[in-house]
């Protein structure tokens, strides 16, 4: 039976129903769900673009990918905001908000008497995250699915971040490197943490900022690379330039110092073997007890641990198992 209502394809894709696939692609599918715009959850998104009727994502969502250069005719798109229902022939589809970056979304499916949810990236379950509460199947991303996968309070390491940003600005211009999406998360959040260094963009993250400036994420004193504005700030050695994390490899002789910001689990920040390279952990995942308290409080009659995306979901599903008596299993089977 489970086959029938839920299931993760060897290729990534979360299918329901057989008919809607989420974060992948699987023939036979009618319509694609995107939970967001990482590189892992739009696996064959050109495929569902040829042969599948809807594509559905938040407005965020759908308007980045237009901007990442997936060409999701008008008529496909199925703009879905958090809460809201839809209904893509017989199944109600609605969106739930996941903390993680800006557009991201958890997914309810609703057909015949069933509720099937798929949690996708979140952090921050029951504070900002909302918990899907008794469906009959919950997905759950489990990428830091070890008990040893605990980090220190959200407010700590951003407080350390801070403080090293501070300083590497005294010595002068810094470079950050982050995905699309957290890069600009990112952005908001140090001018609320008091950061107010200009913010110096490559083409492409300016491309993914001025379509989030129209959703709410618009930062002070944010300028694109190429511009005269730029060229003049650069001048004072005194900016942040924000890369795409592709670009770490070519460190920049003219900037001083270079962070990493990267998704990892870090206990503390690590600083490289060069002087003025450092890494950073902030990361957009639920931790291990962020992970079990979702699930205690879901408590879905049968619970998917997503195997396709985490190296760890063996572990968590056991640990579920034992510690709160909910039926789990790891799909893909194949990685068993």
């Amino acid at each position: 039976m489970l086959p029938e209502l839920a299931r993760i394809d060897r290729n990534g894709a979360i299918q329901f129903l057989a008919k809607l696939c989420i974060d992948g692609h699987v023939n036979g599918c009618f319509a694609r769900i995107v939970t967001h715009i990482h590189s892992d959850h739009t696996l064959h998104l050109n495929k569902s673009i040829t042969y599948c009727k809807y594509i559905a994502g938040t407005p965020t969502t759908l308007d980045l990918l237009d901007t990442l250069g997936h060409a999701i005719p008008k008529n496909k798109q199925i703009p879905l905001g958090y809460s809201e229902i839809t209904t893509l022939d017989e199944y109600k589809v609605r969106f739930e908000f996941a903390d993680h970056i800006p557009g991201s979304a958890q997914v309810v499916v609703e057909h015949d008497g069933l509720s099937l949810a798929y949690t996708s990236d979140f952090k921050n379950p029951g504070t900002r995250t909302k918990i899907i509460e008794q469906p009959h199947v919950l997905v759950i991303d489990a990428t830091y699915g070890n008990p040893k996968h605990v980090r220190e309070k959200e407010e700590v390491i951003w407080s350390k971040f801070v403080e090293l940003l501070k300083k590497l600005l005294m010595r002068g211009s810094v470079a950050l490197y982050a995905y699309y999406g957290k890069a600009q998360d990112i952005m908001l959040k140090l001018r609320e943490w008091g950061i107010d260094a200009p913010f110096l963009l490559t083409s492409s993250q300016w491309r993914v900022y001025k379509v989030l400036e129209k959703y709410g994420y618009r930062v002070e004193d944010t300028f694109l690379l190429s511009s005269r504005e730029a060229e003049e700030i650069k001048k004072s050695k005194w900016y942040l330039e924000v890369r795409h994390t592709a670009n770490i490899p070519s460190y920049d002789i003219d900037i001083n110092s270079h962070v990493i910001l990267t998704g990892r689990l870090l206990k503390s920040i690590l600083r490289m073997n060069t002087a003025n390279v450092w890494i950073v952990g902030i990361s957009g995942h639920a931790d291990f007890n962020d992970l079990v308290y979702y699930v205690d409080v879901s408590r879905p009659d049968i619970l998917i641990v997503d195997g396709y995306r985490s190296e760890h979901a063996h572990i968590f599903a056991s640990y579920v198992k034992e510690h709160l008596g909910v039926r789990s299993v790891v799909l893909p089977a194949s990685i068993q």
